[in-house]
């Protein structure tokens, strides 16, 4: 690996087991990109499958037969926590119970994943149990750049539906991230768009989905997450030391 480190992030994949492989293709050629950018590592923040089903769980590990690069996964709301570790036993970073929280130390810039789904709900939860992890995690390393990855957005979007089924607990989400410098991107998915924010001193990047792009209302009567023509895609996250994060959509 050179000093500069390329992360891609892919979301909001929605493997099905009935769409005739429509979303795994699309999750492929994703993958072919982060190939073709010769990525060092591949995260994928949420909403893995569509319906938290065993066979499209199945559906998503055959996709993801020989990544080009050391792969990490996090749940998003469509997401069972047992079928997702049952399908992926060789990826040791996941818990082996309970919450899928994971850190990655093996790179120039350190990776947190935090997994604040709420089982059975829409929104996510950034729990008092969760601020304390990731306080304490952040803390074992105050000097390394860090990049926290998490599926809900933690900054209000001004989307008339996102906003209603975001991340509870984001100003205590941002309390925490304020008290750790070292961090020094958040990455996201769940809104199918792209969309920058910024949590205390950290830039917050919602990344795309590979299957579909929803539209944006933000006044009364406009259409709520309307499916658009928009090109659904991924990210790549380039970073150096002297030059820190830059961040690219990639349409597929």
């Amino acid at each position: 690996m050179s000093d500069r480190f390329l992360l891609a992030q892919i979301s909001d994949t929605h493997v099905r087991a009935d769409d005739a492989g429509a979303a795994a293709q699309q999750l492929r050629r994703a993958l072919d990109g982060a190939r073709a950018y010769r990525a060092d590592a591949i995260i994928l923040t949420g909403d893995l499958v569509n319906d938290e089903g065993a066979d499209e769980y199945a559906a998503l590990a055959e996709a993801l037969i020989d990544p080009p690069a050391p792969l990490f996964l996090l749940p998003g709301n469509h997401d069972e926590r047992a079928r997702l570790r049952a399908a992926f036993p060789a990826h040791a970073y996941l818990p082996r119970s309970g919450n899928l929280s994971f850190t990655v130390e093996d790179f120039p810039v350190r990776i947190v994943a935090l997994d604040q789904i709420a089982p059975g709900e829409t929104f996510g939860d950034f729990t008092p149990e969760l601020a304390a992890w990731l306080d304490a995690t952040l803390a074992a390393t105050p000097d390394k750049p860090t990049i926290v990855a998490l599926h809900h957005p933690p900054f209000p979007t001004h989307d008339l539906l996102f906003d209603t089924i975001g991340l509870k607990g984001a100003a205590e989400f941002a309390d925490v991230i304020a008290r750790h410098g070292q961090v020094v991107r958040i990455v996201c998915g769940h809104h199918h768009r792209v969309s920058v924010g910024q949590v205390a001193h950290a830039p917050v990047v919602i990344a795309p989905s590979t299957s579909w792009v929803y539209g944006l209302a933000v006044h009364e009567g406009q259409q709520i997450a309307p499916k658009t023509t928009e090109q659904p895609g991924w990210m790549l996250h380039a970073w150096t030391e002297a030059g820190g994060f830059a961040s690219h959509f990639m349409g597929l």
